[in-house]
């Protein structure tokens, strides 16, 4: 009885095992035929969308030594400009990429002349595309503290006497009392290493990048204009052969006070004359008309108050103010 148990316990255990084992080797077989295959799939890369780009439109703000200041419209699309510079008989070379619209060339040698040209560009599916090139722009890069040269009759001599620690840097005078354009081209009146020459002759010597005139009174007497117009294009014309980039100045003729002596023009002979200064400025290169320093030395009505004695020349403390304002205009030149 023992022994018949015993098999059968044994019978039931190894049928168990079995079932187990091909219960286990099914499901094993039904998850392999369940299994999904992932299908596969090709990406076809997509070809780069082409970019056009505008040309950008540069105009250049400022030009003194290392502050080249250039700015462009920012261009639809873009991601990125090219700065492009050249000297005059070289070729264009990239100096800076940026993002921006807007580049100062702290680099730009003065009295130097150099193009540029901005290039936008923009990158797509692997491509660079860039537009035409801005149009160049042409820029004489003026010195930080310019050659200045301030030259003319009494009033100028009166600014060496009173005023002289306020003139700008690196600036010289010449003057005579009574000169005239004729005689500041033609008079030798000045000795220089010996030679006695004229004033336009010794401002050339100086080689400036700036010369402020203040000659026009001894002329005023007569109200005509025309000649001493003449005389200035003459002593331009002499000072370019020198510097082609010589920047003149015309001082505006002062007023005189409402009593001044004969000897002065009237001030609506003076006015006819600073008109014709104005004009000449106005459509001459690098020829300016300076006339706000008028306003220091006169009261409301325009009339000369800062009176030296005689209704025409000016007082110590209304050269300085004058010395000052030039100083101060001729900075703004420089940074313009």
């Amino acid at each position: 009885m023992k022994k018949v148990i015993g098999i059968s316990v044994i019978t039931i255990v190894f049928a168990f095992a079995f079932v187990c084992f091909a219960g286990a080797h099914t499901s094993k077989a039904e998850e392999q035929t369940t299994t999904k295959v992932p299908e596969t799939t090709t990406h076809k890369k997509q070809p780069a969308k082409k970019i056009t780009l505008g040309t950008p439109k540069l105009k250049i703000k400022k030009h003194y030594e290392k502050h080249i200041k250039l700015d462009w419209n920012s261009v639809d699309k873009a991601q990125s400009y090219r700065v492009l510079r050249a000297k005059k008989g070289e070729g264009f070379a990239l100096i800076k990429k940026t993002a921006k619209s807007a580049f100062t060339d702290k680099k730009a040698k003065k009295r130097t002349t150099y193009q540029y040209k901005i290039v936008a560009e923009a990158k797509s599916g692997g491509k660079t595309y860039t537009s035409k090139e801005s149009k160049a722009k042409s820029v004489y890069v003026l010195p930080k503290n310019p050659k200045v040269v301030i030259c003319g009759e009494c009033f100028v001599e009166g600014m060496k006497l009173f005023a002289n620690k306020y003139r700008p840097k690196n600036s010289h005078f010449v003057y005579k009392i009574g000169i005239s354009t004729s005689g500041m081209l033609n008079d030798n009146y000045i000795n220089y290493k010996g030679n006695s020459i004229t004033a336009i002759e010794r401002i050339a010597y100086y080689n400036p990048d700036r010369v402020y005139f203040l000659i026009g009174m001894n002329e005023a007497k007569g109200g005509n204009p025309s000649n001493t117009i003449k005389n200035y294009k003459k002593a331009f014309k002499l000072l370019k052969k020198i510097n082609p980039h010589v920047e003149m100045v015309l001082m505006a003729l002062p007023p005189v006070g409402r009593s001044h002596s004969s000897g002065f023009a009237s001030n609506p002979k003076i006015n006819k004359y600073n008109k014709a200064y104005k004009k000449y400025a106005s459509k001459t290169k690098n020829v300016f008309y300076y006339s706000r320093y008028r306003k220091l030395i006169s009261d409301g009505a325009g009339y000369l108050n800062a009176n030296g004695g005689d209704g025409g020349h000016w007082s110590s403390g209304g050269t300085i103010k004058v010395v000052k304002d030039l100083k101060k205009h001729s900075k703004s030149l420089t940074k313009r």
